[in-house]
């Protein structure tokens, strides 16, 4: 279990603004509830009167009880959104994937035409003006990866506006797209996977 992780989702929850203004308001409802409504169905003459006359009998269980009625709302709330957070940072880091990679990830078409970029991949792009990924691993070995019918990885590509290489790994998507993810190597690098 990742300790740290969870003292950061907890910091995060108890620091957003909404955590409070939901505690305040479903604490408000309970209190409401326990305070005025279940002494009005129980036959109370005064509702209203019950809370003051508690204060005045019973001040710290009075007050505990009031302020369990906000508490619950915010421990609640505040464990299942970093359990959900927690379970699902798998994901979350997937998801973020593309746009912590300094190198080129994106998604397109089988024609090519791009569909989605990683951030980083975007100013790339753009400062190269590429608009499919024919433009960014030519036309031969776009035809080579859309051909394949499963992942693969592996195949190398000179990006001749940077002078640089890449090794390209890819897997299809089920609606008909492609994931490339390219890893840019140093010559040496490149040197040692020809020798």
């Amino acid at each position: 279990m990742d300790f740290k992780l969870i003292r950061r989702l907890v910091w995060d929850k108890t620091t957003e603004r909404t955590t409070y203004t939901l505690a305040l308001f479903v604490g408000t409802l309970i209190n409401v509830y326990g305070q005025i409504v279940v002494p009005w169905m129980r036959g109370a003459q005064d509702p209203l009167a019950v809370l003051p006359q508690e204060f005045g009998d019973r001040p710290i269980l009075t007050g505990l009880s009031v302020l369990l009625g906000y508490v619950f709302p915010f421990c609640v709330g505040t464990y299942s959104s970093v359990a959900t957070r927690y379970k699902n940072r798998r994901v979350e880091s997937i998801a973020d994937f593309p746009e912590r990679k300094p190198d080129p990830v994106f998604r397109a078409a089988n024609s090519g035409r791009l569909v989605e970029t990683g951030a980083t991949t975007q100013v790339m792009f753009d400062h190269h003006r590429i608009a499919s990924a024919q433009d960014m691993v030519g036309e031969a070995m776009w035809a080579e990866i859309v051909n394949r019918a499963g992942p693969g990885s592996g195949l190398r590509v000179h990006f001749t506006p940077e002078d640089a290489w890449y090794i390209i790994s890819h897997a299809p998507t089920p609606n008909d797209e492609i994931n490339v993810y390219l890893t840019r190597i140093s010559r040496e690098h490149l040197e040692e996977m020809s020798a």
